[in-house]
């Protein structure tokens, strides 16, 4: 019986916070939050396996002990070389799959079984990171940069940029009142790659930094792009994949809510921009060439 590596960006996949109840007052911008608690949704775990046998009869009895194990009562202890102890309860099977007849000696059969974490491996005493990397400067969350945690913006970061909503205006039955408009909250998600010197370093520096915000209150994020800081907390985390090995890295993406956006950008100048869509040639009205994709 072997666990496949895929199962890892099941396993480091970060946990989604409940709902968070807030008040949404029309005269005000944005929300306001009730972040006294922190707490999370029981995560769906999926685990590829991988049993090897050199007959029919072996496969069934390493199938069905392996299947009374985990239905057993109580939770599943699993113990991974990522250094991170799973308690983790059945739920079901799918995806199974045989690579090699029996008839042709030794086979091997892959499946999916789907657990349920009702807690989190995570040690909430990790706070501090460890190692990091030298690229700093986009982000930091409560005064720690990212590239403290060895973690970076993968790709742009027009999410972050983009402009709030407004709310609705107050109708009267006969007239829009547009005297006054109030911003909505906003929901950013942003995508990451992370980086260790070792297994050690990465397990470390994924807890610290789930723990960053993982907490009642609300964070403070910096974000070089708007040239300050804004009041955030933690949703959901949309994505994970691992690459495991002696210096695991991995990409993820985290789900943000801004309560109420402080931030504007003034628009000082508008120009025409003309994009070819083949090769990715941008050039402005005059016809001069600005970037080559």
């Amino acid at each position: 019986m072997a666990l496949l590596t895929g199962s890892y960006d099941s396993l480091f996949r970060y946990p989604k916070r409940k709902t968070v109840k807030h008040t949404n007052y029309a005269e005000t911008d944005g929300i306001q939050p009730d972040l006294r608690r922190f707490e999370t949704e029981p995560r769906k775990v999926s685990l590829n396996f991988m049993i090897k046998h050199r007959s029919e009869s072996e496969f069934f009895n390493i199938h069905n002990d392996f299947f009374q194990t985990m239905i057993a009562p109580g939770y599943r202890t699993f113990n991974l070389e990522n250094g991170l102890v799973y308690e983790l309860r059945y739920d079901k099977t799918q995806k199974m799959r045989s690579i090699r007849l029996f008839d042709y000696g030794d086979g091997g059969t892959t499946f999916t079984m789907d657990f349920i974490e009702d807690g989190t491996v995570i040690n909430q005493s990790i706070v501090s990171p460890t190692g990091g990397i030298r690229l700093k400067g986009m982000y930091a969350v409560d005064g720690r940069d990212f590239g403290d945690f060895g973690i970076h913006p993968d790709g742009d970061i027009g999410e972050v940029l983009r402009y709030p909503d407004v709310k609705d205006a107050f109708f009267d039955g006969r007239d829009y009142h547009l005297d006054t408009r109030m911003l909505r909250h906003k929901e950013i998600t942003i995508k990451l790659w992370m980086l260790s010197n070792s297994q050690q370093e990465f397990a470390h520096n994924y807890q610290a930094f789930y723990n960053s915000f993982a907490k009642t209150g609300k964070q403070y994020l910096y974000i070089r792009e708007i040239g300050g800081t804004t009041e955030v907390y933690y949703m959901d985390c949309s994505a994970f994949k691992v690459h495991w090995g002696d210096r695991p890295s991995a990409k993820f993406s985290i789900k943000l809510c801004i309560p109420v956006v402080t931030w504007s950008s003034g628009v000082t100048s508008i120009w025409t921009v003309l994009e070819d869509p083949d090769f990715g040639l941008l050039a402005d009205e005059n016809g001069n060439v600005i970037i080559l994709n």
